[in-house]
């Protein structure tokens, strides 16, 4: 009777012992992989912003749609009256409403690491400025965490961390976190994937209207209100 006991004990602790993480190179690998096998993906998404001197955070939510390396595009749903659409060459916003827009071209950002957010980046492209470490995680179930450390002087002195929490069976990003310097954090939270799935119209060929204002500024991850 003991010996069956024990047997039973050390099979459920066998079906309840959290899977250790792989190494981080096939954990690079797997994830590249399946990066490189989403060509387009939308999905709800929850964007958390804390200030570091306020203690209430802003959160607002829409739909984010992303093309491969050529575009990741944030649908805000009202009350915010934004668009914002990024490119490796330019970071755009624009307010329907007010009928306003912010154009800035990537060339004028010294090392735009933000572009993304982490969406759509390879890790062997991202390992290159940060260091990586993997880990089990209770903050979301069924997800490895992958924290980043900046490893140059230049990305240290404007952040601190850029946090990522990856499936642990499609090894797509749920979870995406930066840390600015100032302790200023941005937490995109993104629901349902859509992967490989025809694009709206309005995104895929998003431009700002003709005539409007347009700031050559980008304001929204310097300016954004609780």
């Amino acid at each position: 009777m003991i010996r069956r006991l024990s047997f039973l004990l050390c099979l459920v602790l066998s079906q309840t012992a959290p899977a250790a993480p792989p190494p981080l190179r096939e954990a690079v690998e797997r994830f590249d992989a399946a990066q490189a096998q989403v060509q387009t993906l939308q999905c709800p998404f929850t964007l958390t912003l804390r200030r570091a001197l306020l203690k209430t955070p802003s959160v607002t939510r829409g739909t984010l749609y992303l093309q491969g390396s050529d575009f990741v595009h944030f649908a805000f749903q009202p009350p915010e009256d934004l668009i914002l659409h990024l490119t490796p060459k330019a970071l755009v916003s624009y307010s329907p409403g007010a009928g306003e827009g912010e154009l800035m071209k990537i060339g004028l950002i010294r090392n735009a690491d933000r572009k993304f957010l982490g969406l759509g980046q390879k890790l062997s492209y991202l390992s290159e400025y940060f260091q990586i470490r993997l880990e089990e995680t209770r903050d979301l179930p069924g997800a490895w965490f992958l924290a980043m450390a900046p490893r140059t002087l230049s990305m240290r002195k404007r952040m601190q961390a850029l946090n990522l929490w990856v499936d642990k069976e499609t090894w797509l990003p749920r979870q995406v976190q930066w840390i600015e310097r100032s302790g200023d954090s941005w937490m995109v939270e993104l629901g349902p994937l859509r992967t490989n799935q025809p694009l709206p119209a309005a995104v895929t060929g998003f431009k700002l209207p003709e005539g409007i204002p347009v700031r050559s500024d980008f304001s929204f991850f310097a300016t954004r209100k609780k």
